[in-house]
């Protein structure tokens, strides 16, 4: 008996590691559940922000190519304003020049000895 002793007493100890063991294996049997589910719930939380981000990069690209048409319009009638402005701008500046011009005619000395009356000929000139 007192070799079926140790003997026992090995075979006690491997049955409390095989326990143990199966308690260890059933545990990351459940880990590995576990992991799974949640590799499937980050592939579709992925998915989710993949499709979000291709509608922000969407709408980025429709967005700028909104702005460049605006820009492009803009460009247009600002163009088409200065171009108004040049032309009142001209027709202000040849206005004052007449108006100047005609100002300095007026007050010509030679405008001015033509339209006097002469009071006595030149030929005739009065006596003391």
């Amino acid at each position: 008996m007192s070799e079926r002793d140790p003997d026992n007493i090995k075979l006690a100890v491997l049955e409390e590691k095989l326990g143990n063991m199966v308690e260890v294996i059933s545990r990351l049997d459940a880990t590995i559940e576990k992991l799974s589910d949640l590799s499937v719930n980050v592939s579709r939380m992925l998915a989710v922000h993949e499709e979000k981000l291709d509608f922000a990069r969407e709408t980025a690209a429709e967005t700028a190519k909104e702005i460049d048409e605006l820009e492009t319009r803009l460009e247009s009638k600002m163009e088409v304003h200065s171009i108004r402005i040049r032309s009142v701008e001209r027709r202000v500046w040849v206005g004052l020049g007449i108006v100047l011009a005609i100002a300095i005619l007026v007050q010509s000395p030679i405008l001015h000895s033509k339209t006097e009356t002469n009071k006595g000929s030149a030929i005739m000139v009065p006596r003391n």
